[in-house]
Parts: structure tokens; sequence; C-alpha cells
């Protein structure tokens, strides 16, 4: 048989023996094992093994005639209601296992340079869902403007705005007129707590979609992405105490 059609076998799931035996099959029609041995030039318990398999699989089935055993193929459509079906099984696994992701290891993605740290924040803005809150830890002012680059950050407001994505942020010094200035402009997508302290300014952490922080620097353009339900929820109990600390503005 066309070793193109066993290849395609085997990139449904078939593995070698069993595309090999099941080609053999078609080929020969209703047979003993022994016409199999002799086609492929597999070892008998090889063949007997993969036609178990196969009938496993409901690929194949068996008949007795004169306590001789004969095996023929089932109709080959059989081979798409068994793909579909491993398609369903995997489509109700996959929530789980992102389920089980999300419990143990974080989803991390790094974001370096000034191109990576524009595009994120275009990109996040306009992905997440109308109406979402970005929880923010520390002012954003000047260095983010810099970063930007180019009026970006006057793009990036009015995808918020259009999105109604707002503003919740605690800010540690008084060197905020950019966040002032939106505050006037869009009072309502904006609501800040202040926190008379002298923070470094090294950089902040951002939250939002539930189960996303993100870190980044203040002194690069630098952007830390950890998608995890668990230790989002202990950066905003974070948020939380700071915000219920802080001197509404």
């Amino acid at each position: 048989m066309n070793e193109n059609i066993q290849i395609k076998l085997q990139e449904i799931g078939l593995s070698h023996n069993e595309a090999t035996v099941y080609s053999a099959l078609l080929q020969i029609g209703q047979t003993s094992a022994g016409k199999i041995i002799e086609r492929t030039n597999l070892h008998r318990s090889v063949v007997y093994e993969t036609l178990r398999k196969l009938i496993d699989k409901k690929l194949v089935f068996r008949i007795e005639r004169k306590k001789i055993s004969y095996f023929q193929t089932t109709d080959p459509a059989r081979i798409l209601q068994n793909f579909l079906a491993k398609e369903e099984t995997a489509k109700d696994l996959v929530p789980i296992l992102k389920n089980l992701i999300d419990t143990k290891l974080p989803e991390m993605m790094i974001y370096e340079g000034q191109e990576s740290y524009r595009q994120f924040w275009l990109n996040t803005y306009k992905n997440l869902p109308y109406g979402s809150i970005d929880y923010v830890a520390g002012s954003i002012g000047k260095k983010f403007q810099d970063y930007m680059g180019g009026g970006l950050d006057k793009t990036l407001t009015k995808i918020r705005v259009k999105r109604k994505i707002k503003w919740k942020m605690i800010v540690f010094n008084k060197d905020y007129q950019y966040e002032i200035d939106l505050l006037k402009k869009y009072p309502a997508l904006h609501e800040y707590r202040y926190i008379p302290r002298k923070a470094s300014g090294l950089g902040n952490f951002n939250l939002f979609n539930d189960d996303t922080l993100i870190l980044h620097s203040a002194i690069e353009p630098l952007i830390i992405e950890i998608k995890n339900k668990n230790l989002a929820l202990i950066f905003k109990n974070l948020f939380d105490i700071l915000w219920e600390m802080g001197k509404e503005i």
C-alpha cells in the first residue's frame, strides 16, 4: 500500500505496527494472521498483539471458521469516528488540565525593550473585557510617557476610554500630575488613593482579569506577566490593604 497512507494513519494516532497491519488487511481483505505475517514481515507475536489493539479500537474484527481465526477491517469511517471521539475527550480534558496548571505552576511571559513594552500595553487594553478594572500599585507618571513615546500614551488612553477600562491606582509620591490630569478629564475612569511614602520608584505592579499579575520596571522597559489565580489573589489582598490605608484623591 502507498507508504503515504501509512504515514497519514500514524499522524492520526496509529502506531507504526498498527498502520502496517491495518494497511495489509485493507489490501488482502479477510484473511488469517499467517497471510498478514507474510505480507508485513513482522514477527508472529507482534502481528497478533497489533491485531488485538486494532480490534480494541474497533478498526478490525475477528471471525472463526473451522477453528481458524480470520481478520477483516471494519468500515474505514470508523477511523474518523475514533478521531472525533478523541477530539471531544481532549476538549473536556483541556479545562481540567488548565485548572491543574493554574493551581501549581504559573504561566509567565517576559517583555523586554521599548517596542515590546508598547505592544504589550496596547494589546492588553484592546483585549481586556469591556469595563475591566486595572489595579495599579505605584503611579505611572512621566516614565510611562517616555516608554510609550510618540503619543502612544494618548492612544492607550483613547482605547481605555472607548472600552471603559478603569484605573484604580495607589500612588506613593506627589509627582503624579499625569494621573491628576487624567482624573480631571475622565473622572469615572480614574480612582486614586495616596500613601505618603518615599518609595523607590523602581517599579510597580498591576492586576487585572482576576488571574494576571504584571510586574514592570520604572528604570527600563521591562514587563513580567504572570498568569496564576492564586498568586494574583495574594497581590490583590496586598493591594486592598494598601488601598484601605490610602487617602482618597
